[in-house]
This record gives structure tokens, C-alpha cells and sequence, in this order.
């Protein structure tokens, strides 16, 4: 019998890892009124409105996912770490935290270059056990500039009653997107660096 990891004795990195499910899950009805809206909308608003896009976007992803907790995660190349500018949901109280570049989900997403979904990552990642309420599934989709990913749009299901599928990693996938583009624009007006150094409410 396997011993039950502990904060001393954290389980495999694979252990955490479940994206194969993805696909093996009945997928959820696909809500082209409400995504089209909502894409209209996020376009508008990156337009006319950059400075709080990615608080936007988050939101955004919250509806259409229907999941409990989103957020957008930027990698500080200086610090060598990972900052929440926006996060929505019950996670909300965190923004700006973060997770390290080296030991972290976002890390490992932007090492494998690809979308990873995550049962209890506080298994593995044991410094994010204190976190409240629980993560029972995390998705993660890397967003990229000029073909470096560059940060990470996710979201979090705080309950056993809900689980990800297909359609959630469509959805986030396309909202990456925007992400990207939300990214240069920053990049192009000297904004990054604020957001970086973002603080929370809490």
C-alpha cells in the first residue's frame, strides 16, 4: 500500500496531472449566443478599455466556464515568479499572489508547452494546501507572444459536483486569445510592469 503523501513526502508530479479526462468526459452543450456576446463584448472592451481587460476577462471566462474561481497568471522573468493580476470567484482574495516559476501549475503548463488539467494540486505543489476554499480541479491554458507562452488563463471547481471537460478547454483556449492580444497591448504601452507588481485586497 502507497503511503499518503504529506507536506514532508508530496506525491509524483503525474499523480496530480488529469488531462486525458478531458476528452473522456460528456461535454457540456456548446452556448453560441451567450460566447458570441461575450466575445463581442471583450473585443469592444480591449479596444476602448486595456487597463482593466484582464479583470474583464476573467470574468468572462467565469460565466462561460460556469466554474467557481478564474484567473489570469503572468510570469515575472526578474523575480522568476508567477503574479495573479485578476482573478474572480472565491478566489478573489488572492489577487496578487502568485506561485513560483520553477515548483508551481503555471510553471508546469508553460513547461509542457500545452493545456493541463490538475486534481488537487496541493498534493504535489504542498504550499498550496492552505489555500480555501479547496482545489478539486484546475484547468490551465498557456497564452503566448510571439510564439513565447508567456502566462496562463485558469480555472478552478471548488466542488465535487462539477468537472471539467472538452468544452471548458475550447472555451479557455479561445479566451487565451484575447489574452495574448491584451499582453501586447500592454507590452506596446508600458503598462506590464504595473500589473505585475499588482497587490491584493487581502
Amino acid at each position: 500500500m502507497n503511503a499518503i503523501p504529506t507536506p514532508e513526502s508530496p506525491c509524483d508530479l503525474d499523480a496530480v496531472i488529469a488531462t486525458d479526462l478531458l476528452d473522456g468526459r460528456k461535454a457540456r452543450a456548446f452556448r453560441f449566443d451567450l460566447e458570441t456576446r461575450i466575445g463581442l463584448d471583450l473585443a469592444r472592451d480591449l479596444a476602448k478599455k486595456p487597463d482593466n481587460f484582464f479583470n474583464r476577462l476573467v470574468e468572462a471566462a467565469l460565466e462561460l466556464s460556469g466554474a467557481d474561481s478564474t484567473g489570469i497568471s503572468l510570469l515575472d522573468e526578474e523575480t522568476k515568479s508567477f503574479i495573479w493580476p485578476a482573478v474572480a470567484g472565491k478566489l478573489k482574495c488572492y489577487i496578487g499572489s502568485g506561485t513560483p516559476r520553477d515548483f508551481g501549475p503555471c510553471g508546469t503548463v508553460l513547461d509542457r508547452q500545452s493545456v493541463v488539467l490538475f486534481l488537487h494540486p496541493e498534493r504535489h505543489f504542498t504550499y498550496l494546501a492552505p489555500i480555501a476554499p479547496p482545489l478539486e480541479e484546475v484547468l490551465l491554458i498557456p497564452f503566448y507572444m510571439n510564439g513565447k507562452a508567456v502566462g496562463t488563463i485558469w480555472a478552478v471547481i471548488h466542488n465535487t459536483t462539477r468537472k471539467f471537460d472538452s468544452e471548458d478547454r475550447r472555451l479557455l483556449t479561445s479566451l487565451s486569445k484575447f489574452a495574448s492580444d491584451a499582453y501586447r497591448i500592454f507590452i506596446e504601452n508600458g503598462t506590464l510592469k504595473s500589473l505585475l507588481k499588482k497587490k491584493g485586497s487581502s
